[in-house]
C-alpha cells in the first residue's frame, strides 16, 4: 500500500521538484495544493500530471476547507511548502503575507493532533528570520532578527509551530534551508531571470551592486534533502540545509555570462538595493548533516551546468 503525503503548495517551485522527485520513486500517493494555476504548464511535473493529484485552495480565504482535504485524504506526511516568498513585495502588502504565511494555516495546526494518521508535519521555513548574519547560525539559535514582512511572516508561523510542539506534543518538525535553484524554477527568479535576460537581449538589474552573498542548493540536493527528513526526520526537531559555498550575486551573474558568451559590463546595470535585503545569512548544519546523513552532491559548477542546459529549451 502506497504511503499518502500531502504537498501544500505543491505549484512552487521547491514543492513540485519535490512533488517530481517522489513521483519517481513510485510508492507514494501523492497530494497536493496550488493557488495559481498560471504556474502549472512550467514545473517540473508538468508531463506527470495524470500521475498525482492537485486541488486548488486559497489558504487564505478558505481556511476550513484545508482541515477537511485532510481528513479525507489522510495523510502520513504533511509538507509545507505553502508560502508567498516575493521578499520586496512583501512591503506592499505586509497584511496579506501575515494572512497567508500565518493565519490560513492555524485551524489545521490546533486541530492537528487530533489527527491520528499524520505523523509528521515538516515545514519549509528560511533563514530570512535570523537577519544578515556575521557568523553560522545553529539550529537552535534564538537569536532573530527579520528585517522584512516577508521574514517577520516566517518567524510568527515558527514561532506558533514551536508552541504548540512543546504545549501539546504536535508532529512538527522545522526546517531551514538556504536559497534554492534549479531546473523549473520560476522566470522572476535570479537564475531563470538572467538566462531569460540573455536570451532576449536585454540587461539585468544588478540591486546594490551584486555584493550581497547567498548560499545556492541545487534541487538534486534539496529534494535529497527533503527525503531524509522524511525517513529519518524526528519530531521536534530543527533541520539547517547548507552547501556552506557562499558567493555574490555579481559573481553568480558573472559565471553565466562566461558561460553564454555574454559581456559582463554590457549585460548589467546598477539598481538602488532592495529595502531590508540582508547582506548574508550563513547556516551551520553540521549538526543537521551528522544526524541525517546529507550534504550536497552537486556544487555550483555542476548544479549551473544542468540548470542552464534545462532553461536553453524551456526558456
Amino acid at each position: 500500500m502506497k504511503t499518502k503525503i500531502l504537498i501544500l503548495g505543491g505549484s512552487s517551485f521547491a514543492g513540485s521538484s519535490f512533488i517530481n522527485f517522489l513521483i519517481q520513486k513510485k510508492n507514494y500517493k501523492i497530494l497536493g495544493t496550488y493557488n495559481s494555476k498560471k504556474n502549472l504548464k512550467k514545473l517540473v511535473f508538468k508531463n506527470s500530471l495524470d500521475k498525482f493529484k492537485l486541488i486548488k485552495i486559497d489558504l487564505s480565504k478558505e481556511k476550513n476547507s484545508l482541515l477537511k482535504i485532510i481528513k479525507l485524504f489522510k495523510p502520513k506526511y504533511i509538507f509545507d511548502f505553502a508560502s508567498l516568498c516575493m521578499v520586496n513585495e512583501s512591503w506592499d502588502n505586509p497584511s496579506y503575507y501575515l494572512r497567508v504565511n500565518l493565519n490560513s494555516k492555524i485551524n489545521f495546526i490546533q486541530n492537528m493532533n487530533n489527527l491520528p494518521f499524520v505523523k509528521k508535519f515538516i515545514y519549509v521555513g528560511t533563514p530570512e528570520i535570523f537577519g544578515s548574519t556575521s557568523k553560522p547560525v545553529k539550529e537552535n539559535s534564538l537569536t532573530f532578527n527579520p528585517s522584512t514582512p516577508y521574514a517577520i511572516s516566517k518567524l510568527s508561523f515558527e514561532h506558533f509551530l514551536m508552541a504548540y510542539q512543546k504545549n501539546f506534543g504536535n508532529k512538527i518538525i522545522i526546517t531551514r534551508f538556504s536559497n534554492f535553484y534549479g531546473r523549473g524554477q520560476l522566470e522572476h527568479r535570479l537564475i531563470p531571470k538572467i538566462l531569460k535576460c540573455i536570451k532576449n537581449n536585454l540587461k539585468f538589474p544588478m540591486h546594490g551592486n551584486g555584493l550581497t552573498k547567498r548560499d545556492f542548493i541545487f534541487d538534486e540536493d534539496f529534494n535529497d534533502a527533503f527525503y531524509k527528513v522524511l525517513q529519518k526526520g524526528k519530531v521536534g526537531k530543527i533541520y539547517h540545509f547548507s552547501t556552506n559555498y557562499f558567493i555574490s550575486i555579481k559573481n553568480i551573474i558573472k559565471i553565466i555570462c562566461k558561460y553564454k558568451n555574454v559581456k559582463f559590463k554590457n549585460f548589467v546595470y546598477k539598481a538602488s538595493e532592495r529595502k531590508g535585503k540582508d547582506k548574508y545569512y550563513f547556516l551551520d548544519c553540521r549538526k543537521t548533516s551528522k544526524e541525517l546523513k546529507w550534504k550536497p552532491k552537486n556544487n555550483l559548477t555542476q548544479g549551473l551546468r544542468k540548470t542552464i542546459k534545462y532553461y536553453d529549451k524551456e526558456l
